[in-house]
């Protein structure tokens, strides 16, 4: 029987998600396919669909989390999660870190402009949720390879890289997987309504939308593509960004939706070619408003956040066949540009995205379909059963990081585990 699995995120798990929850839900899903029986636990749980041998569980405090962690033989869990409860790497449980998300590169862009002593606060509590947990990790989780040089230089100045650890494990795989965020199996289903475009839409029917599918977070820019609708030569084309209040109480108010907002009302395009839609939209739902639009846009400025970001919302482009304009600069700029999935524009060049726009929607049917179809294809090779292998194979045989082994009991079960998998007749403590 395969190991027993405790997924934990710290943000709400139900129909409405953010990106952490999201990945958590999903993995749990992969893994319980897989045959793993997964406990997901949550702060809060409404229901979401999940495999029969999988449940969701209410656990945001550590006494009810510690219930289910004693019964977990792996611990797969949002590196800030770890940072807040540092217990769980001194349990038998293997302890999988996801660091997919480099909260402290988030946070140094987002904080500028805020007294020294508030940033440096800021910074010190992000770096507290992003590093400390890797010093206890047996494997680190990250969404690209970009993240993992960054985590492997991490791991070296905490003094994990030692001899033995290199010696076991020359490449560091095992230590630093690749999980990069997913996509459905299978092409999106067909849309059940039109909320953007239909009768009762947010604009007007026959508008060609550039959505802007996803948060707006202070390492983004979407006031370029608001001036940019000003000046395309298309006046149909119309920027629709999904500016609900986050789903996590804790991340608080975009103040981005306010500067984007005032900047449309200076040009007198709000409401009519810039519109924000004011709800969160639910995971499941999100198709619908995919199908609705005729591209998917994602922009950032030129920063540190950027090198080692992962932009979820363009995979969900990718999966709905969306042509994509994005800034050029991060991981997924980079195979837009290879595979022709849309236009690479430079940071904070408004002509730039307004071409881009123009360019997309004066597209021929055949270039359109051909390009959808590429579209197609990136999307099927991110399917989250083929992403989560790293982690499938990993909780499968789970295993101690080799400078970790010395604290694990070397007559429970994980020390069991251990020596048949090295091979050492005398323990995991023997040298």
């Amino acid at each position: 029987m395969l190991p027993r699995v405790l997924v934990i995120t710290g943000d709400p798990v139900g129909p409405t998600m953010a990106g952490p929850a999201i990945r958590a839900v999903e993995l749990a899903r992969v893994l319980a396919d897989a045959g793993h029986r997964v406990v997901l636990a949550a702060p809060a749980v409404e229901p979401v669909a999940l495999p029969p041998s999988a449940r969701q569980v209410a656990a945001g405090d550590a006494a009810s989390l510690r219930a289910f962690a004693r019964e977990a033989e792996v611990v797969v869990a949002f590196s800030a999660v770890v940072a807040e409860h540092p217990w769980l790497a001194t349990g038998d449980a293997v302890l999988i870190v996801d660091a997919y998300d480099p909260g402290l590169l988030e946070t140094l862009v987002r904080r500028r402009g805020e007294p020294l002593n508030a940033q440096r606060d800021w910074a010190g509590a992000a770096k507290r949720h992003m590093v400390e947990p890797l010093r206890d990790a047996d494997v680190v989780l990250v969404a690209s390879e970009r993240q993992r040089h960054l985590v492997i230089g991490m791991l070296a100045a905490l003094g994990r890289l030692s001899p033995r650890v290199v010696a076991e494990d020359p490449t560091l795989e095992s230590l630093v997987a690749v999980v990069p965020f997913g996509t459905p199996v299978g092409p999106p289903p067909a849309s059940a309504t039109r909320p953007l475009t239909g009768s009762g839409g947010l604009v007007a029917p026959g508008s060609k939308v550039a959505l802007w599918g996803g948060g707006l977070y202070d390492w983004l820019d979407p006031v370029t593509l608001v001036e940019a609708v000003a000046r395309t030569r298309d006046e149909g084309a119309v920027a629709v960004f999904l500016a609900g209040a986050h789903p996590t109480p804790a991340v608080g108010r975009a103040v981005l939706v306010d500067r984007a907002r005032d900047r449309a009302r200076e040009l007198g395009l709000l409401g009519e070619r810039v519109v924000f839609h004011e709800q969160w939209v639910p995971y499941d739902e999100r198709v619908d408003w995919l199908a609705d639009a005729e591209i998917g846009v994602s922009l950032h400025h030129a920063h540190v956040e950027t090198e080692f970001a992962f932009r979820t919302r363009i995979l969900d482009y990718l999966w709905a066949r969306l042509p994509v304009v994005c800034t050029e600069g991060d991981h997924w700029s980079a195979i837009v540009a290879e595979r022709d999935l849309g236009v690479v524009v430079p940071s904070d060049d408004v002509e730039a995205v307004a071409e881009a726009l123009d360019r997309l929607l004066s597209t021929s049917p055949d270039d359109r379909h051909a390009r959808a179809e590429r579209a197609a294809l990136v999307a099927a090779e991110h399917v989250w059963p083929r992403v989560a292998r790293p982690l499938l194979d990993a909780c499968a045989r789970p295993h101690r990081a080799a400078d970790r082994r010395v604290r694990t009991d070397p007559q429970g079960p994980l020390g069991r585990v251990t020596r048949a998998a090295l091979g050492v007749a005398g323990g995991a403590r023997r040298r």
